[in-house]
C-alpha cells in the first residue's frame, strides 16, 4: 500500500466517523424533540376548564386510632372546579367544596359525633372549602397543589397531590387527589392523642369539560 493510498483511506475513515457521529447526534436530537413534543401534546390534552359534579366525586377519609382500627368514612356531597393550563401550570387553579352534613361512617354514633359541635359543627358550618393558590407540576400528569382549607370558620394552608389522566373521551378527565389536614388547627381536638390529629383524604372523580 502506497503512502498516498494510506492517507486517502485515513481521510475516508475520518470523514465516515464524523458522518456517523453527526447522524447519531441528529437522531438523538430528533428523538428528544419527539419525546418532548409527545409529552407536551399529552399534557395539552388535559388543559381546559372542568366541573366535578357531586355524583361524579367519591371522597373518602380516615383517622388512625392508637391500638385499634382506623375510623373511616366518606363525604357524600363534594363538588369542584378545575382550570388547567399545561403550558402555564402556575395559572391553573382548583376549588373543592365539601358538604359536611353529608359525612357518613359505618357507625351512627360516630357519624353523629362528627356532625356535633365538638367536631365539624355542621349546624353552624355546613361546608368546607379548599381553594388553591399554587399548582406545580411534579410529573407528566401529576401536580402538587397548595391551597387554603376553610373549615369551621378557620382558614389554614394544606396541600394535595393530584393525578390527572384522560377518561373515556376528550371531554372528561379522571382525577385522584391525596392529602389531608390536622384537625386540631380547626379546633377539633377531641380524642387526642388516641385518635390521630391528621385526617387523611382521598378524592376520586371525573371532571367534565365545560
Amino acid at each position: 500500500m502506497t503512502g498516498n493510498t494510506a492517507r486517502h483511506m485515513c481521510r475516508s475513515q475520518s470523514w465516515w466517523k464524523r458522518f456517523l457521529a453527526s447522524v447519531n447526534l441528529s437522531f438523538l436530537v430528533g428523538l428528544s424533540l419527539l419525546v418532548m413534543s409527545t409529552a407536551d401534546s399529552r399534557a395539552d390534552i388535559l388543559s381546559g376548564r372542568y366541573i366535578l359534579p357531586p355524583q361524579a366525586v367519591d371522597t373518602q377519609f380516615s383517622v388512625r386510632v392508637l391500638g385499634g382500627q382506623p375510623v373511616k368514612g366518606r363525604f357524600g356531597t363534594v363538588k369542584g372546579e378545575m382550570v388547567l393550563n399545561a403550558q402555564r401550570p402556575e395559572s391553573s387553579r382548583v376549588r373543592v367544596t365539601v358538604d359536611l352534613r353529608s359525612v357518613e361512617t359505618n357507625n351512627d354514633r360516630v357519624t353523629g359525633f362528627l356532625k356535633s359541635s365538638a367536631m365539624f359543627n355542621v349546624s353552624e358550618f355546613p361546608t368546607a372549602e379548599f381553594e388553591s393558590y399554587s399548582v406545580r407540576l411534579i410529573g407528566e400528569t401529576t401536580a402538587q397543589v397548595e391551597g387554603f382549607l376553610t373549615l369551621r370558620g378557620t382558614r389554614q394552608r394544606t396541600s394535595l397531590e393530584v393525578e390527572l389522566r384522560p377518561a373515556g373521551n376528550s371531554q372528561n378527565i379522571a382525577v385522584e387527589a391525596n392529602g389531608g389536614f390536622f384537625r386540631s388547627l380547626y379546633g377539633m381536638d377531641a380524642g387526642l392523642p388516641i385518635y390521630a390529629d391528621k385526617v387523611r383524604l382521598q378524592i376520586k372523580g371525573t371532571g367534565k369539560r365545560s
